[in-house]
Formats: C-alpha cells, sequence, structure tokens
C-alpha cells in the first residue's frame, strides 16, 4: 500500500484496515490498475475481499474520495477473483494459495477465448441485423470493439482494462511493433470523426444517465452501479469526466459500448431473454426513461454516416480474423502445457 501515491493511499490503508478488523475477512487484495501502480487520474480502486463461509459473489461500488468498488468472493467462489489480484492482507495465505496455484498460460487462455467468443457473437448480431435495421447492426459491430481490444491486449502482454480500452491497445501494439493494426482498430470507431463530437457524446450521456438512473431503482437485474448508488452525478464526476479528459479516444469507445450495456438491462427488465438482433425496432416501443435512452442511442450512432456500416462491419470482421491469429500462440501453448 505505501507504493499508492494520495489521495489512494490513504484510502486504501482505511478501507483495508476496516475490512481486516471484521471476523468474516479471510483476506483482501487489490486489483486493476492501482495494483500494479498504472495511475492515472480517473483511476478507481478495485478491492478483492474473501469470506468465510459459502458465500455468493457479490460487486459493491461507491464513490468516496475517489471511486471504490468491492469484489466480495465466499470460499467456494474464490477462484473467480481476477487473476491479477495482488494480496494486501493474508494471514491465512488463503488468496495468496489460490493465486499461486494457477497457471498464468491457462488463465490467458481462457480470458482470451472468452474475449473471443463475445466478439465473435458481436459481429454475427450484427451480421443478422443488418438488412433490417443498419444502426442496430452498426452498434453490434462497434461494441465488438471491446472484446477485440481485449483479445490484442492481453496477447500483447498487457493487462486488461475496461475504461482505458484504445490507450492500453495503443500501449500493447506499439510494444509488439504493430502500430498497423492499432490505426486499422481506430477506424472500426470511425476516428478521427468520432474524436470531434466527443462534447457531444458527453453530453449525451450525462443527460442520459439522468434521466434513466432511477429507473433501474427496485429492479434486482439492473446494473449494479445503477441499483446501488442514489444519482449518477459522483459516478458521471468520477468516473466519466477524467476519462474525457485523460484521452477522447478512451472516452468515445466507452459510451458507444455504454449505451448498449444499459440498454440490454432494459430489454432484460422488459421481459426480454436479451437484446434483439435488430434492437432499436423494438426499443421504438418503449416509454419514458427507456424510450430516451434508446432515442439518444440512435442518435449518436448517426455520427456514423450511414453508408459507412457495412464499412465498419468489414472492419470488424478483418480485425476479428487478425485476433484469431494473435491469441493463436497463447492457445497453442496452454494446450501443449
Amino acid at each position: 500500500m505505501a507504493e499508492a501515491p494520495s489521495p489512494w493511499r490513504e484510502v486504501l490503508e482505511r478501507e483495508v484496515g476496516n475490512l481486516s478488523r471484521r471476523d468474516d475477512v479471510l483476506a483482501v487484495g487489490l486489483c486493476g490498475s492501482v495494483s500494479y501502480g498504472d495511475l492515472w487520474p480517473g483511476a478507481d480502486l478495485d478491492i478483492e475481499v474473501v469470506l468465510r463461509g459459502d458465500k455468493p459473489r457479490k460487486i459493491v461500488t461507491t464513490e468516496q474520495e475517489i471511486s471504490v468498488d468491492y469484489g466480495y468472493f465466499g470460499e467456494t467462489v474464490i477462484k473467480d477473483i481476477p487473476y491479477e489480484t495482488r494480496p494486501i492482507y493474508d494471514p491465512m495465505m488463503v488468496l495468496t494459495n489460490e493465486l499461486a496455484s494457477r497457471v498464468k498460460s491457462l488463465v490467458i487462455r481462457n480470458a482470451l477465448e472468452d474475449s473471443l467468443a463475445r466478439a465473435r457473437s458481436y459481429i454475427g448480431r450484427s451480421n443478422g441485423a443488418l438488412s433490417r435495421d443498419p444502426f442496430s447492426a452498426l452498434a453490434w459491430a462497434i461494441v465488438a470493439s471491446w472484446p477485440l481490444a481485449e483479445v490484442f491486449t492481453l496477447a500483447s502482454g498487457e493487462h486488461r482494462t475496461h475504461r482505458r480500452l484504445v490507450s492500453r491497445l495503443e500501449k500493447g501494439m506499439d510494444k509488439i511493433g504493430r502500430r498497423g493494426l492499432f490505426q486499422e482498430y481506430c477506424k472500426l470507431l470511425r476516428f478521427p470523426q468520432t474524436l470531434k463530437r466527443a462534447s457531444d457524446l458527453r453530453s449525451a450521456l450525462q443527460l442520459g444517465y439522468r434521466e434513466i438512473w432511477n429507473y433501474f431503482k427496485g429492479k434486482p437485474d439492473g446494473p449494479v452501479y445503477m441499483v446501488q448508488q442514489p444519482d449518477s452525478e459522483a459516478w458521471f464526476k468520477n468516473r466519466i469526466i477524467p476519462l474525457y479528459e485523460y484521452d477522447k479516444r478512451d472516452f468515445v469507445s466507452l459510451v458507444y459500448v455504454e449505451f448498449l450495456f444499459i440498454l440490454s438491462f432494459v430489454f432484460r427488465t422488459a421481459g426480454y431473454d436479451r437484446a434483439p438482433d435488430a434492437f432499436l425496432l423494438d426499443a421504438a416501443k418503449f416509454k419514458g426513461p427507456p424510450s430516451k435512452w434508446a432515442t439518444r442511442y440512435e442518435d449518436v450512432l448517426k455520427f456514423f454516416p450511414a453508408d459507412t456500416v457495412s464499412e465498419v462491419l468489414h472492419c470488424a470482421e478483418d480485425l476479428m480474423q487478425q485476433a484469431e491469429l494473435m491469441a493463436k500462440p497463447w492457445t497453442k501453448a496452454s494446450n501443449q502445457r
């Protein structure tokens, strides 16, 4: 903990101190960018907690001086703790032994296969929507950029991230001499054109949050942070604005993924098993906050001209092929082991 600068150090020391005094806490670890010294103004603390007994996994999000998220894991689900976790308080070596038992190549192979499967699914759904609803097809192709970036980043030896997807990918591709692949990836997000609309995307997300946040109160299937936190203001201040100011590329990437992520919960609360491929057609039937959220989403999707949808989808398909090739050595090495 002494390695972390202020204010992360003070918050971390306080939270670990409080957790270590609890009788039901066996171990505490730190995950995420702060755990490996990759600090930036919007960095949050991801604290992983091992609890005694058979407790299900639970995520709790909070906004303090900084954002602090807790992952609670009972002894029977300790295997689900992220492999990047660093033990901080572990008197019985429960967390240390669990992490030491894992084969890194196998862990990374599983993560790569999961990301590849999600990317294939999103691209397949984009193709499925193309003839009926081009902008739904566009949305699925853009969202495929998320797991594709995870594959490229992991295969390059870099850590995963959710918010700084593009800048971390750039670092990984420069590390292995694949700058051209990074530039191709940027085409999927239509940089630099969408970067010029970053302020519009910020307004759309902020207003959209304010409209939709309370809709999920009392709905157990809603996004964790919207169910748990009273409103969007502290969340937006701590997690979104720093990203917008840090790197507009990361911000644009997050906004396009976030809109569909939240909309998927709207469909779930409306009784759908999952969002349809041509989801904008079905979303047109919604009323109130869900309708406003879907309308805002469609508006920002139209920052991409309609005649570029097929081009974006083809770009995603090309990147999918590159991702499969880049992941192959990891899969092969893990299978041989």
